[in-house]
């Protein structure tokens, strides 16, 4: 998503997986400047090898999205450097629930848009979704587990639980749910990633579900990544890329539908720099 901070151009990453807005340091934003100024102080945060460190809370003139200026706004400055980039514009880092929450947020990944709305709690008037959601669309209740939004739905028939997290490049699900729910593969896939993430690796393979169903919507077919050493699923951005989703966290929904767009964004396969990653055929 492009903002401007204090008027200077960027770009972040959204996910609900994350609390804060965090940043890193860039070629041509350095955020080292206000940590003398700041005044808030510094937090605990854990880095990539899982070991807690300090990270500096500094405060900024002006954080400016969409047509909204945020005044005094709070960052968490992380250690390293972002080197990812996007239509000329430097990725600094990623915008997290304590900013998301606040708003009703449309993701239209095909179509290029991303648009905020200003809700109130209780206030959910349908035609006015309808307006939005611009055809016929679907509707599941979400939930707040521990700061983090999730959507119940069933995997081939098994009840299960998704968090929700579009800086995902893919929907997944901990290995341990097919033994435990007898989840049935219809196939899974010999190529198998290796991912490094948080000091130690996990592997995955693609598989495909005999279906995937959220709220009344069933997609037959589906394909999820299965992954071992992680312990809840994750509805990742292949779900937004191939739908429009509006999340209201504030009244507690999803509204979905599948997307007429054709195209898909520049820095579509860009994520947040929280892993490595690497393809290996198994024979």
């Amino acid at each position: 998503m492009p903002v401007k901070i204090n008027d200077q151009p960027a770009a972040l990453f959204l996910s609900y997986d994350y609390d804060d807005i965090y940043v890193k340091n860039s070629s041509s934003m350095n955020f080292d400047k206000f940590v003398d100024e700041s005044v808030w102080g510094t937090v605990d945060v854990f880095n990539t090898f899982r070991k807690r460190e300090k990270a500096h809370v500094i405060k900024v003139d002006k954080f400016s999205f969409g047509g909204f200026d945020v005044p005094h706004a709070k960052l968490v400055l992380l250690k390293g450097a972002s080197r990812q980039s996007v239509q000329g514009l430097p990725v600094v880092g990623i915008g997290g629930t304590v900013f998301l929450n606040n708003f009703a947020v449309l993701f239209d990944v095909k179509n290029k848009k991303i648009t905020f709305f200003e809700v109130e709690d209780g206030c959910e008037n349908k035609e006015e979704i309808t307006k939005i959601m611009g055809g016929d669309f679907h509707e599941v209740n979400v939930h707040n587990n521990a700061n983090r939004l999730e959507v119940a739905a069933k995997i081939s028939g098994r009840k299960v639980h998704f968090f929700i997290n579009p800086d995902l490049d893919m929907t997944e699900m901990p290995m341990d749910w097919i033994a435990e729910d007898h989840i049935p593969l219809v196939k899974k896939d010999e190529k198998t990633e290796v991912r490094f993430t948080r000091g130690e690796g996990y592997i995955s393979n693609i598989a495909t579900v005999e279906s995937l169903t959220i709220g009344d919507d069933t997609e037959k077919n589906r394909k999820i990544k299965v992954a071992d050493k992680i312990y809840a699923g994750s509805l990742g951005l292949d779900f937004f890329a191939d739908h429009v989703v509006l999340i209201d966290a504030i009244n507690s929904k999803m509204y979905f539908r599948k997307s007429d767009g054709t195209s898909t964004d520049a820095g579509h396969n860009l994520h947040f720099e929280t892993s490595k990653n690497a393809s290996i055929d198994v024979k």
